[in-house]
């Protein structure tokens, strides 16, 4: 977790607070309090108090894209939400998380998705345009940060779970696959030499990371596969899968080619979050 990405009235709260002279025993109390569970708001405190007590110190600290979860940690605690972490993959970094969104949650997206679907896009490297591809089967929509109440408290809830600043983030994109859709091996992150992608790296940057969340349970097929890696990861109804694949320098780890399987029965729907390595701006800027 950043302190960056904390909502901004409880890091004005926070900040206002310690520089009154209160101790964290006593802000993590009036946090517990006010709704907040006990661990998020541990850390909370401690992340509040490092950075009004030596600021340069903690503005000189790397911020990793996700935090390197100790292994003794088996959970993730977010402001309104404990996630669970059911394995991870050193290199590439690679995280299962379970119970990251309700099931009430996965409903209203799918619902709220159903009218807005067209035929998925993918970026033509060498254009620059969105076009329809024969690889990528799918019918998607997407929701602009902050869209509605839903969609703003799943991005903050990402933003504190991952450490990257919420408007970092592209829209959400959710996605439905009937039986037979799929989407073949592919990379997330752009090649920036192919001249197509001057145009979509201009907008924040490289992608730096992929979230793919699961909004139902599929009857069979539909997993996200990872080929260079032989990892098969299933579908369930709530998890969501991480990894990324842009270090600090701007290298791209090739080993991220994955896929979604195709649909053997049933449908599946997921919802999608691309995190750049700066503020996004979308095609107007």
């Amino acid at each position: 977790m950043r302190f960056d990405s904390l909502n901004a009235d409880l890091r004005r709260w926070l900040q206002t607070s310690i520089e009154a002279g209160h101790d964290g025993e006593a802000l993590q109390q009036a946090m517990r309090a006010a709704g907040y569970e006990g661990g998020f708001a541990r850390q909370t405190v401690e992340l509040a108090m490092a950075r009004v007590r030596a600021p340069e110190a903690a503005s000189a600290q790397p911020q990793p894209v996700v935090e390197p979860f100790a292994a003794t940690a088996n959970t993730v605690v977010t402001s309104d939400r404990t996630v669970e972490i059911l394995f991870t993959v050193a290199s590439p970094r690679i995280v299962l998380f379970g119970n990251l969104l309700s099931a009430d949650e996965c409903e209203q997206m799918i619902e709220a998705s159903r009218r807005r679907l067209q035929r998925s896009t993918v970026v033509n490297g060498e254009t620059g345009e969105y076009d329809v591809h024969a690889d990528r089967s799918s019918n998607g929509t997407h929701f602009e940060r902050g869209e509605n109440p839903l969609v703003a408290r799943i991005e903050q809830r990402i933003s504190e779970l991952t450490g990257c600043p919420v408007d970092h983030g592209e829209p959400l994109q959710v996605l439905h696959y009937p039986p037979g859709a799929e989407y073949k091996p592919h990379y997330d992150y752009f090649d920036p030499a192919q001249p197509g992608n001057d145009r979509v790296l201009a907008m924040g940057g490289q992608r730096i990371a992929t979230l793919v969340m699961y909004l139902n349970d599929v009857e069979a097929g539909g997993s996200t596969v990872f080929p260079a890696l032989g990892l098969d990861v299933l579908p369930r109804r709530g998890s969501a899968v991480y990894f990324a694949y842009t270090g600090a320098s701007g290298e791209t780890d090739s080993r991220t080619l994955h896929g979604g399987s195709p649909v053997v029965a049933g449908e599946k729907w997921i919802a999608t979050k691309w995190l750049r390595q700066r503020r996004y701006g979308g095609p107007g800027g």
